[in-house]
């Protein structure tokens, strides 16, 4: 009995078991079967729909703009570069709705405030210290005490301002208040891509500027060479992964082209203070001075200054290439190089010049300065620059025929339309036909009823200091792309033989008289020989003509320097305010001083020539590398104590030098005290740098060059962790 009822309740349990499975399996086919069904009608009914929401949940295509590239000058200095800035605005007020949500991010922000204030106060301080710890305090709390939602980050400065530079940014990461993982809830910032200057105004108008808002060039080389400065954009999408947002390129960019100019810095500074000096004691209205380098035509400095209505001089716009003028008398050298290659004119002729009125013309009246002169040979009429003697041979020589004297005037390459590497350059105005009346080529021939940019005066010079050569005026050298060059602009030459080399000669011998007494004595260097031509022409004062209404005049001299071995041509124009002036007298000292200070940059001595027999020179030595100071003076053979202190040859050991009484003294930065601050100025940034933080410093750098000031004063104690401002400057 018990058997049975033992296997009836196996059989039991075992049916129990089976529905289970049973039930089990069949709910499993029917979750198969509408997985396979919804699967079916995913890929064949919904597709279309589902393709849509990926498309839309995909993040869209963004444009990754590309770095512009740098404009540099000669020497490889930075003159115009793209840097990130930022502003960065505090949000003391929570954004929430729910008022439950709002109160507890509310006394979030608030705990964060009260907790770090004065810390953020002082870390803030040691990242702009131009403001005091108290000044933030103070901005801060004024900020909180009204829960503004965009509170400025620095105090007293405008809300449309970008004042934070990348480097300043970095470091605002590290502060209290501006983790990256506080962006959009404690703080926003915003960026913009700005174009920087680093030597401010100098060759502002050559450089070009950018229309900021817009993100496109406005003038100058940043115009001209605006495609390849540009870049070219890429896309891509932005994905979050890990709370990080990041973006990844689809097509990379391309950054944009380096351009290499022909402006060197030291002389772009030495033409515009002495251009700047001239006018604001001139009063006069505007000024121009172009330096050009004799064989390649490479312009070294370019400026082009006017007076502005708060009587200040700016660089309105590029008046040497973009404005056209009658040159005056610096034409006359022109007039005769085509009258003696022709043959109409020999240099030993003589003629007689009226005393300085002459009224032969047609009833014209042509004047000269002062009380005139009587008989003058070809070269003292250069060299005193007289109208009469000038117009009474040119006319003399082609009045039957002065379409030919026009030509010949063409065969100099005087009238080619230099491009300059720049848009918008102004074409030479020299007409050679129409109605030629009694008084067109007198006048013609001294430099009126033709219009030239100064630059072209200027190559027309360059030519006869090249030796007759003249070559097209150059302001690019290359386009490089990560040092690879994309383009080159070689020397073009315009004219390989302007005149015949007799005439060539003429003209050079002529050109030097009129600095060695003549009209141009003010543009002499006592140090080497100068040769050019002064030059004044009344300028038009439109309907009034040049009779009536105010008079002004376009002065300038033009020529080049060593006259014996020519390096630079140079012409320096300056517009006057009314009154009486000259080329000699106002543009002349100008060119004197150029020259001289450019010359005297190029010609400094090496310490070889300085050595005397009676004292060992010793030269200023910097603070650096012992092993490579060593080095140097060990070549110079200059006693000093170097070998002693350097433990080894192979390692760089850092330190000051000095001079003492006949030898150089090292002192390692390791023998120093501790504690004090040392004194950096006149040292390159690397080497300040590295004295400053091995002493305990933080060092904030400002500017380039060398160390001009420090914001604590050397020899004085200090605190490890403590910072310290340099200024550097050319």
């Amino acid at each position: 009995m018990a058997k049975n009822d033992n296997e009836g309740g196996r059989g039991l349990e075992k049916k129990k078991v089976s529905r289970r499975y049973l039930t089990l399996f069949i709910g499993m086919t029917v979750w198969g079967i509408v997985i396979i069904v919804k699967m079916a009608m995913v890929m064949f009914v919904e597709r279309q729909y589902w393709h849509d929401v990926a498309r839309n949940m995909s993040p869209s295509d963004r444009t990754i703009e590309p770095r512009r590239g740098n404009i540099f000058s000669d020497e490889g200095l930075l003159l115009a570069s793209s840097m990130k800035q930022y502003r960065v605005f505090l949000d003391f007020k929570t954004a929430q709705k729910n008022a439950t949500l709002a109160q507890k991010d509310q006394n979030s922000k608030d705990t964060l405030y009260d907790r770090h204030l004065d810390e953020f106060a002082r870390q803030m301080h040691e990242i702009f210290p131009r403001y005091q710890a108290d000044e933030f305090k103070r901005h801060y709390q004024e900020g909180y005490s009204r829960k503004s939602h965009s509170w400025t980050l620095l105090p007293g400065v405008s809300r449309n301002t970008y004042p934070i530079s990348y480097n300043q940014y970095k470091q605002l990461a590290r502060t209290v208040w501006l983790k990256p993982k506080y962006e959009g809830w404690f703080y926003s910032k915003e960026e913009k891509i700005s174009r920087k200057k680093p030597f401010g105004t100098l060759a502002a108008r050559t450089i070009g500027s950018m229309y900021e808002a817009k993100d496109s060039a406005r003038n100058g080389l940043e115009l001209s060479f605006d495609s390849l400065l540009r870049g070219i954009p890429g896309k891509g999408h932005r994905e979050k992964v890990q709370n990080v947002t990041r973006m990844v390129a689809d097509v990379p960019q391309i950054d944009g082209c380096d351009v290499h100019t022909t402006i060197n810095v030291d002389m772009q500074d030495i033409v515009e203070v002495a251009l700047r000096r001239e006018l604001e004691m001139r009063n006069a209205m505007s000024g121009i001075v172009v330096l050009m380098e004799v064989p390649t035509g490479d312009i070294k400095a370019i400026a082009s200054l006017t007076k502005t209505a708060d009587g200040q001089y700016d660089e309105i716009q590029n008046n040497a290439v973009k404005e056209i003028f009658e040159p005056g008398s610096t034409f006359k050298p022109v007039s005769f190089m085509v009258a003696i290659d022709d043959g109409k004119v020999s240099i030993t002729d003589s003629v007689f010049c009226e005393n300085g009125r002459y009224t032969g013309f047609g009833g014209g009246v042509m004047t000269d300065a002062g009380k005139g002169y009587g008989w003058l040979d070809v070269p003292g009429i250069i060299k005193n620059s007289c109208n009469v003697g000038t117009s009474k041979l040119i006319n003399a020589a082609y009045k039957d025929n002065p379409q030919a004297f026009v030509e010949g005037v063409y065969r100099t390459g005087i009238n080619t339309h230099f491009d300059m590497q720049l848009t918008g350059t102004a074409a030479p105005v020299i007409k050679k036909d129409g109605y030629w009346d009694a008084t067109r080529l007198p006048w013609m021939s001294i430099g009126y009823n033709t219009q030239l940019p100064v630059i072209n005066t200027l190559a027309f010079y360059n030519g006869i200091a090249n030796g007759g050569c003249m070559v097209a005026p150059r302001l690019v050298t290359e386009v490089t792309r990560e040092g690879q060059v994309i383009q080159s602009f070689p020397v073009e030459v315009v004219r390989r033989h302007m005149c015949k080399d007799q005439t060539l000669a003429d003209i050079k011998m002529m050109l030097e008289g009129v600095v060695d007494g003549g009209s141009g004595k003010n543009a002499a260097s006592k140090h080497f020989k100068v040769a050019g031509k002064t030059g004044t022409a009344q300028l038009s004062q439109g309907a009034a003509g040049y009779k009536n209404g105010k008079r002004t005049h376009m002065v300038s001299f033009c020529g080049y320097f060593p006259a014996d071995a020519p390096q630079f041509t140079c012409i320096v124009s300056i517009r006057t305010d009314g009154g009486a002036a000259g080329g000699g007298t106002w543009a002349a000292p100008v060119f004197h001083e150029i020259s001289e200070k450019v010359m005297a940059n190029r010609n400094l001595k090496s310490a070889a020539e300085a050595f005397d027999s009676t004292r060992q020179y010793l030269p200023k030595v910097l603070a650096g590398d012992l092993n490579k100071v060593g080095l140097v003076l060990q070549e110079l053979d200059i006693d000093n104590n170097i070998r002693k202190v350097v433990r080894s040859a192979g390692d760089s050991v850092w330190g000051t030098v000095a001079s003492d009484s006949d030898r150089v003294v090292a002192r390692p930065f390791d023998d120093m005290e501790p504690g004090l601050v040392p004194d950096v100025r006149g040292m390159g940034a690397q080497d300040a740098l590295f004295l400053l933080e091995k002493c305990g410093l933080k060092v904030d750098i400002a500017g380039v060059g060398r160390v001009r000031s420090q914001s604590l004063k050397q020899n004085t104690r200090f605190h490890k962790g403590d910072r310290i401002q340099i200024t550097l400057s050319m």
